[in-house]
């Protein structure tokens, strides 16, 4: 005969279960590899990560690759976010992530900012022609100042 406790523990699990198995893949890598920093909703952390969203994501999505050079490249140096100075590095992961992983990732992004909607979904090969393009975090933040006009 089961107990309260083991009944409670059950519902529990069953609750958890759910909402595991709601998580689209891209928003459970981004829960698994992004949120610490930038928040499972993309609002970010202060002083830590900028938010994923703002009035500089329009521009720098007109260029389809810059999403994929940030996730395989990484990001470092002095950024301005919807205000906000950020100094530090995001690490690259494509030693972490095969392409398909990558372009899950990459379109979650782009669902959190509400900019995915008439977009093909980003794809293993975009994210493997990032993978194979040379460049570097600092070269990332350098393509990212030259996307939305500053130097």
């Amino acid at each position: 005969m089961m107990g309260w406790r083991h009944r409670l523990l059950a519902l529990a699990c069953a609750f958890a279960s759910q909402s595991l198995w709601a998580q689209t893949p891209g928003a459970a890598l981004f829960e698994a590899h992004c949120s610490a920093c930038h928040q499972a909703d993309g609002s970010g952390t202060v002083g830590l990560a900028p938010a994923l969203k703002g009035a500089h994501w329009p521009t720098l999505g007109k260029d389809r690759q810059y999403l994929p050079t940030v996730l395989t490249k990484g990001l470092s140096g002095r950024i301005e976010v919807n205000g906000q100075v950020f100094v530090g590095s995001m690490p690259a992961f494509a030693s972490q992530l095969d392409d398909a992983a990558l372009a899950l990732l990459a379109q979650h992004v782009r669902v959190l900012q509400n900019s995915a909607e008439g977009e093909p979904p980003y794809t293993a090969a975009e994210l493997a022609t990032a993978r194979q393009t040379a460049g570097s975090p600092p070269q990332t933040r350098q393509k990212r100042q030259a996307l939305l006009g500053l130097r």
